[in-house]
């Protein structure tokens, strides 16, 4: 073999070897869940500054990925920053699915009341990224975008939903 042909068998032995290195399964779902608690403190620099936390239980759906088909417990915290209803969330989330697998992942984005079609929504976007697994998502990493809305009032704890779709790969 030539000195050409040496060349092209190296590229593409590393051609393969990338794309199974970076091979990733996208992953979609929906996540529902209630608002158990919500501890609160005005700022008092502006009116309407609020930070706060938020501790949250529910139910994630997968419909794409490694756990297509399943749902797992989830348990969550979110912390926030905003001003009139518009402002930051943080928040951290482990999911347990039935084998007892966890996944974990953190997530940044906004919430805002919205007004579509006359009506009030609060509405909620941002990123999220996986921070650990245990059981079968051991070393699972990956990230992705996620949206939703809190339906009902807040003082009922106000129930959320909120799609994700991203990418996971070990």
């Amino acid at each position: 073999m030539g000195k050409a042909g040496v060349v092209g068998l190296a590229v593409l032995v590393c051609v393969v070897l990338a794309a199974n290195v970076l091979a990733a399964d996208e992953v979609a779902g929906r996540v529902v869940y209630h608002t158990e608690k919500t501890e609160l403190m005005e700022v008092g620099d502006i009116e309407g500054h609020v930070v706060g936390v938020s501790q949250q239980s529910g139910i994630s759906f997968f419909t794409k990925g490694p756990a297509s088909g399943e749902a797992a417990s989830r348990i969550g915290t979110v912390m926030f920053d905003s001003v009139k209803g518009k402002g930051t969330v943080i928040g951290y989330a482990i999911q347990t699915f039935q084998d007892g697998s966890t996944l974990a992942y953190k997530s940044i984005g906004t919430a805002a009341t919205i007004t579509v079609d006359g009506k009030k929504k609060f509405v909620f976007e941002g990123t999220y990224e996986y921070t650990g697994g245990t059981g079968r998502f051991e070393g699972l990493k990956g990230k992705g975008t996620y949206k939703g809305e809190r339906i009902g009032s807040p003082k009922t704890g106000g129930d959320s939903y909120g799609d994700f779709q991203g990418t996971e790969w070990k």
